[in-house]
């Protein structure tokens, strides 16, 4: 429950005090003190700390209300409200200049006594509450490092407080021009800034600004405004050095624009090391050729005609020979074709999957026409690629499962299709081997094998390619396995 009032009566004559006295105690205030002097009210004052002061102006002592009122002013602020029978110019221009928060003239009806005391109450409690407010934003500015300046469009001029006025390099006294705002700033900035603040003057508006001072300090200090508008047609700004900051941001940029230029060095670098390693790679691969056709050709040339003076282990030795021969041209042929990849650029068309799929199944049951095979391709497999490229895919991917399908008594393949996250997603799914997906890693790197030659001949690059094509469509390949249950082969190609 709110406290009622308490007030000090300050009045000399003992009748007229008593009958304010319950004047006010009906109207539900409470009077703790009835001062007769000067002196007397300061005690009081000091002592008990009303709420609110009753002041009559001619009073005991040496001292007359107005007296008391500045006193009170000086040492123990409190609400004032003169009660007098005294209205000349020369005693209301004393009294004015007190700050009283009332001024009733005898005799005064108790409604009257009331609303003026009601007023000066609330009053007295709004500007508490805006002292404390500024209270509290100088102690959040002072610890923010922050300054405040206010302009007025009327007459050009700036009101600065201290800290603004230290941040800025300008006197102690509060008050400038606009032009001697501006001559404070770097000359790279200042026609920006004079811009900022005539687009903000008409209308009044908001605005940020971030400027160097004219300064030989090196390196230069930074100061942002944010500004908005105020009533009266005036603008007032919060202002904060951020030289630390804008010095960061200029060595960060620096430093990125070196990185760069590092970045592109090396990355220039990088393409002539590549161009020539690829450039390498494909003369030694291609001067290879001659040399292992060589040795498979005069292999096969002791085999035709010198087998008869050949024993039977000899005979196979030479064999071996043409095999290995031949392995490693295999091996050569796929090297050239996958570094073949890195150069050409996709030529995209609509690729009938279906069709290509059921071409490479048909040539690999040529190969075998005694394999019992159960194979399904789904139909109308479109997709937009190269033609040749996604050939290479499904060539790699079908050769792989009917190759690894080979101990079973039906090999089971199937081609298909999913769509999946918004995506056309292609599979090949087979009933083979299978392989443990702990080494799935290992099945798209050039050579890397997960079953020995004798189990399975091949080159271990045909993965390889299929991963480098699918990335060249902007796609992706992976698989799903478990051992002896088979694996499944997904791909994407993602252009358009």
């Amino acid at each position: 429950m709110r406290q009622p009032a308490r007030i000090l009566i300050v009045e000399d004559e003992s009748i007229v005090a008593f009958n304010l006295q319950q004047r006010l105690s009906q109207l539900g205030y409470e009077v703790p003190h009835v001062a007769v002097s000067g002196q007397h009210s300061l005690d009081f004052v000091s002592q008990s700390r009303p709420d609110l002061v009753l002041m009559d102006i001619h009073i005991e002592g040496d001292m007359d209300g107005i007296e008391v009122a500045a006193r009170l002013n000086q040492n123990s602020p409190v609400p004032v409200i003169y009660l007098t029978a005294y209205s000349e110019d020369s005693t209301l221009e004393r009294a004015r200049k007190t700050r009283p928060y009332g001024y009733l003239i005898k005799p005064f009806s108790e409604r009257e006594l009331h609303a003026t005391i009601q007023m000066a109450l609330e009053r007295h409690a709004v500007e508490e509450a805006l002292v404390e407010n500024r209270r509290l934003l100088q102690q959040a500015l002072d610890a923010a490092s922050l300054g405040i300046l206010e302009f007025d469009p009327s007459n050009a001029a700036m009101t600065l407080n201290p800290r603004t006025a230290e941040l800025l390099d300008k006197p102690a006294e509060n008050l400038i021009t606009l032009d001697n705002f501006l001559a404070g700033i770097d000359e790279k900035d200042r026609a920006l800034v004079a811009t900022r603040f005539q687009e903000a003057l008409d209308p009044l508006k908001k605005f940020s600004e971030e400027f160097r001072l004219l300064s030989d300090q090196k390196p230069a200090r930074w100061i942002k405004i944010d500004a908005s508008a105020l009533p009266a047609q005036r603008i007032s700004g919060v202002v904060q050095d951020i030289s630390e900051r804008k010095h960061a941001e200029i060595r960060l940029r620096k430093l990125n624009e070196g990185l760069e230029s590092l970045v592109g060095e090396r990355t220039n670098e990088l393409r002539e090391s590549l161009k020539e390693l690829e450039t390498f790679s494909y003369s030694v691969a291609h001067d290879l050729r001659s040399p292992i056709r060589a040795i498979a050709g005069l292999s096969a040339v002791l085999l035709e005609d010198h087998r008869t003076q050949l024993d039977e282990e000899g005979i196979k030795l030479i064999a071996r020979i043409a095999a290995k021969s031949t392995q490693m041209s295999n091996l050569i042929d796929a090297l050239l074709n996958l570094s073949h990849l890195s150069k050409v650029t996709p030529q995209l068309s609509e690729v009938d999957l279906s069709s290509i799929a059921a071409e490479i199944i048909e040539q690999q049951m040529e190969t075998e026409p005694e394999r019992v095979a159960d194979v399904r391709i789904a139909p109308d497999l479109k997709a937009q690629g190269d033609p040749v490229l996604v050939r290479s895919v499904l060539d790699n991917l079908l050769r792989n499962a009917w190759k690894f399908c080979a101990n079973r008594d039906i090999t089971r393949i199937e081609v298909g299709h999913e769509f999946n996250a918004g995506q056309d997603v292609f599979y090949v799914k087979d009933n083979g081997c299978g392989f443990d997906m702990a080494h799935a890693d290992q099945l798209f790197s050039p050579f890397r094998r997960l079953h020995s030659e004798t189990e399975f001949k091949g080159t271990g690059i045909g993965l390889s390619i299929v991963q480098r094509i699918a990335a060249r469509h902007g796609g992706r390949v992976w698989v799903q396995a478990r051992p002896n249950q088979g694996a499944t082969f997904y791909f994407t190609l993602a252009l358009p």
